[in-house]
């Protein structure tokens, strides 16, 4: 697929001046700029999203978030990146239940991509409806997991099996089985560590009001190995 750039996340839809820096971050990242200062993350948010935040704040609010943030000094000033642990918490600003309102689809889209950015190892996907549409949601995962998509039913076939090897020639590695006799009802996401349940499938996300929720490790694991079982049964498609 020729990869689409993910939306970029806006640091007005937070409530916390930490979420707000750390949406910055991720948006420099996702230009490939990656490290900033305290001050050109202040004048990104005042030039680019109208919020006050001075530049000693954010580095008060960075010294000790390591387990989000990664700082080197250079030039005599402090420089941070955002690392996974910033963009799952982002992922999970918003709590273990979002709301998806169709009047406001980007947000809760930006949401979702900033979860499906912050995946790792393995990723496991549960959607019996995949069209183009899915794909575009799915070039916000990070370039090196490897996505395991179950579905049934696909719609255009043609531009789909297009996109897929487009995502593939640049290292992308996703793999589509159809079930054809197991039943699939429910939509989700499963990665190395994490796990959440859609309430309607990726093509359709924020059209209609729906939930995301995230579970924890034991659902997580129950499911897991159901979602295993049915994929070695399944047909290989692309």
């Amino acid at each position: 697929m020729a990869r689409k750039r993910s939306q970029p996340l806006d640091p007005r839809s937070f409530d916390n001046d930490l979420d707000r820096v750390l949406a910055v971050l991720a948006n420099a990242q996702r230009d490939e700029s990656e490290w900033l200062t305290a001050p050109q993350i202040s004048a990104a948010l005042r030039d680019s999203h109208g919020i006050g935040l001075h530049w000693r704040r954010i580095g008060s609010l960075l010294t000790t978030k390591r387990e989000l943030v990664g700082r080197r000094k250079r030039n005599r000033q402090w420089q941070y990146m955002i690392l996974a642990g910033g963009r799952e918490h982002l992922a999970g600003a918003g709590g273990s239940i979002l709301f998806v309102d169709p009047t406001k689809a980007l947000q809760a889209t930006l949401t979702l991509h900033g979860f499906l950015g912050s995946l790792n190892g393995t990723v496991r996907i549960c959607d019996p409806y995949l069209d183009t549409a899915t794909l575009d949601h799915l070039s916000a995962c990070p370039p090196v997991v490897a996505i395991r998509l179950l579905t049934k039913n696909i719609k255009d076939a043609g531009p789909v099996r297009a996109l897929l090897a487009a995502a593939r020639t640049e290292g992308r590695t996703i793999e589509v089985r159809v079930a054809s006799t197991a039943p699939l009802h429910d939509r989700y996401i499963i990665d190395d560590g994490k796990m959440v349940i859609l309430g309607t499938s990726l093509n359709g996300f924020g059209k209609k009001q729906g939930f995301v929720v995230q579970v924890g490790e034991d659902v997580r694991r129950v499911v897991g190995q159901a979602f295993d079982a049915i994929w070695s049964g399944a047909t290989v498609w692309s």
